[in-house]
């Protein structure tokens, strides 16, 4: 594998990664608020 293609493939999975993050901590934070309102 050339040194191109990997370093591509790192980046499509680091930023695959941080999406992942964003999303878990937009999740993490609803769930949050929404326990702080119900009770």
């Amino acid at each position: 594998m050339s040194k191109e293609l990997k370093k591509y493939k790192f980046k499509r999975l680091v930023a695959q990664a941080n999406q992942t993050d964003r999303f878990a901590l937009y999740l993490g934070i609803r769930v949050d608020l929404m326990l702080k309102w119900g009770s």
